[in-house]
């Protein structure tokens, strides 16, 4: 899912902001640097990423920085099932928001995205795709 999501909203060069929160996040960043993405990674400043939810702070004072609206999309796993880590994906669109960023929120989700998501996030336009990998 996460390359569909690159590839159809971002164009080589363009510059996304990822926070790590385990190995698909990872693989999301090796992915994108791949298909030309500018990716820089954040994630809390002294602390193990990979056993935290994307801390929303962190994301809002980074697009603070951004005056000239140089990032394009901001990145985030919602469950990272490498850690079982689950972030709190409204958070980070209330820190966009409140900034008025124009940075689209990408999110690389599993199915737990219609249990506690959709229910979270009013008035925004999205266009979900869910897929369940076997194999």
């Amino acid at each position: 899912m996460g390359r569909r999501l690159l590839v159809n909203v971002l164009n080589p060069g363009d510059k996304v902001l990822l926070y790590e929160t385990g190995q698909f996040a990872n693989l999301w960043r090796a992915l994108a640097k791949r298909l030309g993405l500018d990716v820089e990674v954040v994630g809390k400043a002294g602390q193990d990423t990979w056993r935290w939810g994307v801390d929303a702070a962190v994301i809002e004072e980074r697009l603070r920085q951004d005056t000239s609206h140089e990032i394009k999309a901001v990145c985030v796993v919602h469950n990272e099932t490498s850690t079982g880590v689950t972030s709190n994906i409204a958070a980070v669109r209330k820190a966009i928001d409140s900034l008025k960023h124009p940075a689209l929120l990408l999110v690389d989700s599993d199915l737990a995205w219609v249990q506690q998501i959709m229910s979270m996030i009013n008035g925004v336009r999205m266009s979900p795709f869910l897929g369940h990998k076997k194999g």
